[in-house]
C-alpha cells in the first residue's frame, strides 16, 4: 500500500496505467485526467446547445471507461487509438440516434486530423490556464467517483460490458425495472457533474 500510495501516475504511461486500473481508481482518474479535453472538444464540436454538449460528454466519457475497462495490449494498438475510437464511436451512436448528422458525416470530421493524445488540443492553453483546469477537472473526476452508489457503479460497470438489462438483472439478482432505474440514476449524475463543471 506504501508504495502505491508513493506512485506518481502522472509518469506513467497509458498503458501502465491500464493495467493498474482494474484495482486503482488513481489509475483510473489519470487516464480520465488525460483524456477529457479531448472528450470536451470534440463535445462542443459536435453539439449546437449546452444541453447536447453535456450529453455528449457523457456519451465520450462512457466511451472512455469502457476503452479503459476493454482494452487489449496483446493487440499492439496504442490505447490512445483505442481510446479516440472508443470516445468518437460512443459520440456519433448518440448523434446518429438523434437524428443530428448522418453517420459518414461525423466520421468525416475534421477532429480526426488532431493528434490522438489530445496535446494539440491543449497547445493554445497558457502554462497557467492547464494548471487551472487540471484542478479542476481533479475535483470533477472526485464528484463522479463518489456520485455514484454501489450498486449504481456495479450495474454500470456490467453496462459497459455490453450486458443487456436483462442479463443484469439476472447477474444481480434484481428486476429489469431496477437496472433501469439504477441506469437512469448513473445517467442523471454523469451529467449533473458535467453541468457543473460547465
Amino acid at each position: 500500500m506504501k508504495d502505491a500510495q508513493k506512485l506518481d501516475y502522472t509518469k506513467l504511461n497509458d498503458k501502465e496505467l491500464v493495467s493498474l486500473s482494474t484495482n486503482d481508481k488513481n489509475a483510473v482518474s489519470e487516464l480520465v485526467l488525460r483524456y477529457i479535453f479531448i472528450i470536451e472538444y470534440k463535445a462542443k464540436a459536435y453539439g449546437n446547445t449546452p444541453d447536447e454538449v453535456a450529453d455528449l460528454s457523457q456519451e465520450g466519457l462512457i466511451g472512455l471507461i469502457k476503452a479503459i475497462q476493454t482494452f487489449d495490449k496483446s493487440k499492439g494498438i496504442k490505447f490512445s487509438t483505442y481510446a479516440n475510437t472508443c470516445i468518437t464511436n460512443r459520440m456519433i451512436s448518440s448523434i446518429s440516434k438523434m437524428n443530428k448528422i448522418s453517420f459518414n458525416e461525423a466520421l468525416s470530421d475534421n477532429l480526426e486530423t488532431y493528434s490522438e493524445t489530445g496535446n494539440d488540443f491543449n497547445s493554445y492553453k497558457s502554462p497557467e490556464n492547464i494548471i487551472l483546469e487540471q484542478e479542476k477537472y481533479k475535483e470533477f473526476i472526485s464528484q463522479i467517483s463518489y456520485s455514484l452508489t454501489k450498486l449504481e457503479w456495479t450495474v454500470f460497470n456490467l453496462y459497459l460490458e455490453e450486458k443487456t438489462y436483462g442479463q443484469i438483472a439476472n447477474e444481480l439478482s434484481l428486476s429489469q425495472k431496477a437496472v433501469d432505474n439504477a441506469m437512469q440514476r448513473v445517467r442523471k449524475k454523469l451529467k449533473s457533474v458535467i453541468n457543473n463543471k460547465n
